[in-house]
């Protein structure tokens, strides 16, 4: 059975020739067929099953992909088509000037049927190329998709890739030859600017007017030129476009430049020191917001404003980099997570089963060190404590000797021991510092016992079971508790350089810098400009609170307060924006 597209283009071939009668049937169709398809067929039975609703899902999600292929690849096999569609240009246009020009069917039946596309004539080029669409159409294509018109281009693109280089060929020829002699800095740099599409020129090309008119003269050549093999009638367009594309690229930057300097002037720069935070904390996940980066009041004012501003992004900025710290916590204890407390209980777990199985399962030798350290720990126990206080470590100290008689200590022995120097250790009498430091020699002596690589892994469990048992302090109880970045700034005595650097970061750039005082005034004012502005207002705020939130979380002003450039754009990735440029604007107009 013919489609709507089929019967629409007899209808205009019948049209275009005066076959009334035939015009007449073909209309009658077009308009049953159209009427027929926006009759509305009856709505599907709702499935009753959680397995209908998800094989219904299934067959939706494969059909899109289905489509999506077909369109792609649809468009793909268009954009090759119009480069061939391009080659018959001559041969179509000789066709047109010999048989005449097409008629114009604007107060034809084809006109009224058919709508505004059919009412100005096709020349024979053009219907060649709706034809393809039909075509393509008809095997399950939808041209009008965004898939299918990225692939056209897509393929497009890849067709015209070469044009640059061939255009240069000439050029470098002529230069390379005795008529090119003299002009060589002239030609090399058109040559360069025929390549780049007018973004370069070279380093003898020179400056000024000069170099200028190189580039317009590179960029309107190859955008003409590429145009022009995907649709000759978009070769003047391609032109233009290609002629100012290196110009505005060039202001672009220029002003780009201008407005970095000027930033660079009047807001402050960070620290050496905050620098080096800074960069620390991106390295381990954590995106600051540049107003975090230095102290300035207009940065500040900016950032609070925001929190109060609907939709502009700033809490959840806030609740991210939050998260982040979180997250890095975790990690000095074994664990991945954004819920600290959750993490914390699933540590304790782990660490303390790798902990106790370490500690059973190996002896403790009795070395020289060993002896000289409880020698130590004794000597200053006795001198500090009195005989009730000395009591529990003296004990610990007989129980070691005994139990190493022969040389090493059992590990259920040596478990058995760090349990009771733990239990003294968190007590509050005076014995509880020295019952530590004798936990620290009997592990000591387990390190030297496993030897290098057991004692490595074992020294890394054991920091960070220390690092769970410092978290555990500050932690919140509940399901979703966590760690406030106050708490965790304000964090002392902290003897682990990973908890360290991690307090640092959050005092210096995740806790609050305003206090509470004010909030509840600039809410108020906040929520007064929605009701006086209404629904305009609510969306311009809305806007412009998004912009600059974006504007605080971009790279570009981070390294501008962190006295860091932008990461310099290597040549090879210049070469590649310059492609996907110089090639892609040109083609636009022939979408």
């Amino acid at each position: 059975m013919a489609t709507i597209e089929q019967l629409s283009a007899a209808l205009v071939k019948a049209d275009a020739a005066g076959n009334a009668d035939d015009a007449r049937a073909l209309a009658s169709e077009i308009r049953k067929m159209k009427a027929t398809s926006q009759v509305e067929t009856p709505e599907t039975a709702e499935p009753t099953s959680f397995v209908d609703r998800a094989a219904g899902a299934l067959d939706t999600f494969t059909k899109f992909h289905q489509q999506l292929a077909k369109d792609t690849y649809g468009g793909m096999v268009r954009g090759a088509g119009s480069i061939g569609a391009t080659v018959m240009y001559p041969i179509d246009k000789a066709n047109d000037l010999i048989q005449g020009d097409r008629k114009d069917l604007s107060g034809s039946l084809t006109g009224v049927v058919l709508g505004d596309k059919y009412k100005a004539p096709l020349s024979r080029n053009q219907e060649r190329r709706q034809a393809m669409d039909w075509s393509l159409r008809d095997m399950g294509a939808n041209p009008d998709s965004l898939a299918y018109g990225a692939g056209k281009l897509g393929a497009e693109i890849a067709g015209t890739a070469g044009v640059g280089g061939v255009l240069a060929k000439p050029v470098q020829a002529l230069a390379a030859s005795r008529y090119g002699s003299g002009i060589e800095p002239v030609l090399n740099g058109l040559s360069t600017a025929l390549k780049t599409g007018g973004f370069r020129t070279g380093e003898m090309a020179g400056t000024g007017v000069g170099n200028a008119l190189t580039r317009a003269i590179g960029g309107v050549a190859t955008g003409g030129v590429s145009a022009g093999m995907v649709d000759p009638s978009t070769a003047g367009t391609g032109a233009l476009i290609g002629g100012v594309l290196p110009a505005a690229t060039q202001v672009a930057g220029k002003v780009g430049s201008a407005a970095n300097s000027v930033v660079r002037k009047v807001l402050p720069k960070a620290s050496e020191e905050v620098a080096t935070l800074a960069n620390r904390a991106k390295e381990l996940g954590i995106d600051i917001p540049a107003d975090r980066l230095v102290s300035s009041k207009p940065l500040d004012a900016v950032a609070s404003g925001l929190r109060y501003t609907p939709f502009s992004g700033r809490a959840a900025a806030e609740a991210k980099m939050e998260g982040q710290l979180d997250r890095a916590l975790t990690r000095t204890f074994g664990q991945d997570s954004e819920n600290v407390t959750q993490a914390l209980r699933k540590a304790g777990d782990e660490l303390g089963g790798k902990f106790d199985s370490v500690l059973k399962s190996n002896s403790v030798n009795i070395d020289k060190q060993f002896l000289t350290e409880l020698s130590d720990v004794v000597n200053t126990a006795s001198k500090e404590l009195g005989a009730d206080a000395l009591r529990p470590i003296a004990n610990q100290v007989d129980e070691i000797i005994a139990k190493g008689a022969n040389g090493a200590i059992d590990g259920q022995a040596a478990y058995n021991i760090k349990r009771t120097l733990d239990r003294l250790g968190r007590g509050s009498g005076p014995e509880a510092f020295h019952a530590l430091e004798l936990k620290r020699t009997l592990m000591g002596a387990l390190d030297r016992s496993l030897g290098p690589e057991a004692a490595a892994a074992f020294a890394t469990t054991r920091k960070q079971y220390g690092n769970m048992l410092a978290l555990e302090k500050l932690a919140a109880n509940g399901a979703e508790g966590g760690i406030s970045a106050a708490r965790l700034g304000n964090m002392k005595n902290i003897n682990n350089p990973e908890l360290q650097e991690l307090a640092d970061i959050a005092a210096q750039f995740v806790k609050q810098r305003e206090s509470a005082h004010g909030a509840a005034q600039r809410a108020a004012v906040g929520v007064a400009t929605g009701f006086v502005g209404g629904l305009p207002g609510l969306v311009a705020g809305a806007g412009l609170g998004r912009g600059a939130n974006t504007a605080l979380n971009s790279n570009a002003l981070r390294n501008v307060l962190l006295n860091q450039g932008s990461k310099a754009i290597e040549p090879a990735d210049l070469n590649l924006l310059t492609r996907l440029s110089t090639q892609a604007a040109p083609l636009l107009p022939a979408q």
